[in-house]
């Protein structure tokens, strides 16, 4: 009788001890946690300079002990980072990863989640890929994913049946057709580059300069899939266009370019062509955002038409 006592007091114990670790995990500083494991520093370096920095890691990634889903991934983090070689590289998002950071995401961004709502931007797969319209006009492959589901597991041939005539055409995967296409993290990395906030009366003359480079950098980047990786927007390729052989002014901005990667001409680099939607005339050089609201796509005034 005395042994299951003591055996008990030790298991609850043992509980105790462990929930408290945990709790006090939680609770410390990234430096002394997270960012103790090679795989996770780079990007709570980037954190800790982000406008993010006064947002705790848990408010992001969640806790072990909120569902069992995750304490199943905390647990299988554990486990790959004891049993296996991994770098930063090897670490990237699934799309049921990247949809779970997106619903965090609009805990704190409502009035940004009401605009994605309202604009093309929330399309679901059964939107883009039942279209029999454009099907017909173009055969969905592989290469659509680059925009209409970047963090998508699977292969076109995967997610669709694309057999007999078009209206025929189904999605195999029925869980996809409600799930977007286009969620936060397409245009927008977790660990940005943005710098945190800091009162201009803190600043000393460094800090500001050092701002004020940062501050070129907007809080954008492309998700590239093939690399399963950000690029920020900055980084982007500048694109030149041609209306018949005229060259034609494209503004140096990165949200603009950032646009582009998927309202993009032609192979010929033509205004207007396929997706394009540079804006002419007048308006020659503008940027996207100075017209269109980044998050619905609606206009922010009545400009009339200026694309081609």
């Amino acid at each position: 009788m005395k042994k299951r006592y003591y055996i008990l007091i030790m298991l609850v114990a043992f509980f105790i001890v462990g929930i408290s670790s945990y709790v006090t995990w939680n609770t410390l500083y990234p430096n002394y946690t997270c960012a103790l494991c090679h795989e996770i520093k780079p990007v709570c370096s980037k954190w800790e300079q982000s406008v993010h920095a006064e947002v705790v890691c848990i408010d992001c990634h969640g806790k072990a002990l909120e569902s069992v889903q995750s304490a199943k991934e905390k647990l299988n983090m554990i486990y790959t980072h004891f049993t296996k070689k991994k770098t930063f590289e090897d670490i990237y998002l699934s799309e049921k990863q990247s949809l779970a950071i997106a619903n965090r995401c609009a805990e704190c961004h409502q009035a940004e989640l009401v605009a994605w709502k309202s604009g093309a931007h929330s399309a679901s797969y059964k939107d883009i890929f039942m279209d029999v319209e454009h099907n017909k006009m173009e055969r969905p492959y592989w290469d659509c994913f680059r925009c209409h589901g970047m963090f998508y597991d699977g292969d076109i041939d995967v997610l669709m049946t694309m057999v007999g005539d078009v209206d025929k055409w189904k999605i195999k995967e029925t869980k996809q057709m409600n799930k977007p296409t286009i969620s936060c993290l397409a245009c927008h990395q977790s660990h940005h580059e943005q710098p945190r906030n800091i009162p201009y009366e803190k600043m000393d003359e460094n800090t500001r300069a050092t701002l004020a480079e940062k501050a070129k950098y907007p809080a954008t980047a492309l998700y590239m899939r093939a690399d399963r990786r950000h690029m920020p927007s900055a980084d982007l390729q500048k694109i030149t266009l041609f209306e018949q052989d005229s060259l034609r002014q494209i503004i140096d901005d990165p949200n603009t370019l950032l646009c582009m990667q998927c309202h993009a001409p032609n192979t010929a680099r033509q205004i207007g062509s396929e997706d394009d939607k540079t804006p002419t005339g007048v308006y020659e050089g503008m940027n996207c955002i100075t017209c269109h609201d980044p998050h619905s796509n609606m206009l922010k005034t009545s400009y009339r038409n200026v694309h081609k």
